[in-house]
């Protein structure tokens, strides 16, 4: 397979480390092909996104950087956009207007019912027990089912190229503390999202994130997910959302067994430009 990371975080949001740190790394593990894909800015204030008086910085940054290593490694300049219900999202003109390499969609957040506020699904697990509590009245089927309508909303919108972190909601499911995944209803909401999917040309991603960040002992998506994924032909790539740039071939060797078990023969990749397939 070719050595890639397309989902790579560095100080202009909540990375640790200058995109330059990155690509040195990269260089010295025989990568292929470094994308950066930043916390897009939304549109009120987190810690964990870049703003908006940094993006003009950020695109510049990373261009420049693709010719600097022009012949050593392949440089990509990508954001990761969050889907906002009924605000923005990746299909949403100011960040389709920005001519970048490719994006990533992901769902983070959550309305919270009869107020402007989001909490993420991903945060302190003391948000996420607030937005189950207030929002869905302690109910983990109807938030659960809430997110994933946001996903294959997000999919139906489109115009983004890659789908983040597929099952994030189990961040904080430690222990099944909230919800088994073996659940009938769990189940179904997830292959509904994967029919939505299927009928999409976004790559999914498996992501070892949340290992590498001691937040799950499994990747993104569950195996038993992929499965399902690999019987309608979903296609996948693998991604290390790098936090940290030592991280960002994390736990590779380790997913591509699982990988392998789940059905899959090969990975998609960003390579001159275009999208290819190789064997793994």
């Amino acid at each position: 397979m070719l050595l890639t990371n397309y989902h790579t975080h560095c100080d202009f949001c909540d990375g640790a480390g200058k995109p330059e740190d990155y690509i040195h790394r990269a260089i010295e593990l025989n990568f292929e092909a470094l994308g950066f894909s930043s916390h897009a800015p939304i549109s009120f204030e987190k810690d964990w996104t870049m703003s908006e008086k940094e993006l003009p910085d950020y695109l510049e940054l990373i261009d420049s950087l693709k010719q600097s290593y022009k012949g050593k490694i392949e440089i990509y300049m990508g954001l990761e956009i969050d889907y906002l219900e009924g605000i923005s999202g990746p299909s949403s003109k100011k960040f389709t207007d920005l001519n970048l390499d490719y994006s990533i969609g992901s769902v983070h957040m959550i309305p919270v019912k009869n107020s402007n506020k989001f909490l993420a699904v991903d945060g302190p697990i003391e948000d996420l027990k607030e937005l189950l509590l207030n929002s869905f009245d302690g109910n983990i089927i109807e938030l659960s089912a809430k997110y994933y309508s946001l996903v294959r909303d997000m999919l139906r919108a489109g115009k983004f190229q890659i789908l983040g972190h597929f099952d994030l909601l189990k961040k904080r499911n430690a222990n099944n503390i909230l919800f088994d995944e073996s659940r009938e209803w769990y189940r179904e909401q997830v292959r509904e999202t994967l029919d939505v999917l299927a009928g999409t040309e976004v790559v999914l991603e498996v992501n070892t994130g949340g290992i590498a960040r001691k937040a799950t002992d499994s990747i993104y998506p569950s195996p038993w997910i992929l499965k399902e994924a690999s019987t309608r032909n979903i296609p996948l790539m693998l991604n290390a959302d790098a936090h940290n740039p030592e991280d960002i071939d994390f736990y590779y060797r380790e997913s591509l067994e699982i990988i392998r078990e789940c059905g899959y023969r090969e990975l998609y990749s960003l390579m001159g430009g275009k999208w290819v397939s190789s064997e793994i």
